[in-house]
């Protein structure tokens, strides 16, 4: 199975399929509080390396909805591609998108895991493109149906992965401040949700010596992080 070792900011697209209001209430494989926590975390990575993303639908104006507006507001720009087909992979519009970038690494997540997804996923597989699951920013109507979906898509080839993993790829190949900036404020908020205390060495250049620091809970700083605007990487 392939690893996220060789996926950067500059070779992936990603997908965030079909994250709309009414899918939501359908669905109870996790909370809708954290899908919507992970998505939209997925959806600030993407938009903070300025990889090529994009947004789907399926049915706004009759049975889906609008897409989370949350998410939209991460890409005040962009106006989700809108289908009838259940599977994304038979729009010409979504697959004409993708191959705009040039890029063969795909990272996808949505709703729902065993339909819109999966059908993708596989899809993209049979086409040869190299494809990641964010399998914590998917959802489905039972935690089994989520499960069972993402053990096909592993089997037909697919990397799962999570929204914090994705991040940890891309920063190994992006070192901006931003980049490190962000990771700090992630880690430093799984620390204080699990009620942990954070323990890291800080070296002093000046003396070239480290000391440790007990960063004590306080208050979550997920928040800033969270609600702070995107500044989109400069490509170098």
């Amino acid at each position: 199975m392939r690893s996220t070792n060789g996926l950067t900011p500059y070779n992936s697209t990603i997908f965030l399929l079909d994250y709309q209001s009414r899918f939501a209430l359908t669905l109870s494989s996790i909370s809708r509080k954290t899908l919507v926590h992970n998505a939209v975390s997925l959806a600030k990575v993407a938009a903070t390396f300025s990889i090529p993303t994009v947004l789907t639908t399926v049915g706004e104006t009759t049975f889906g909805g609008p897409i989370l507006s949350k998410l939209q507001e991460v890409f005040p720009d962009q106006k989700p591609i809108d289908r009838t087909a259940i599977n994304p992979w038979e729009d010409r519009r979504i697959i004409s998108a993708l191959e705009k970038t040039g890029r063969r690494k795909l990272v996808v997540a949505g709703l729902w895991t065993d339909f819109g997804v999966s059908f993708f996923v596989l899809g993209a597989l049979q086409a040869g493109y190299d494809v990641y699951t964010v399998v914590d920013a998917c959802e489905d109507m039972s935690a089994r149906t989520h499960r069972i979906a993402v053990e096909q898509m592993i089997q037909g080839g697919a990397v799962p992965i999570t929204w914090l993993q994705l991040l940890l790829a891309f920063h190994r190949k992006s070192s901006s401040p931003d980049a490190y900036q962000m990771l700090l404020s992630i880690v430093n908020d799984h620390a204080n949700l699990y009620g942990l205390d954070t323990h890291y060495a800080e070296t002093s250049a000046a003396q070239g010596k480290a000391r440790w620091i007990n960063n004590k809970p306080r208050e979550s700083r997920w928040g800033k992080w969270f609600t702070t605007p995107i500044r989109p990487q400069k490509r170098v």
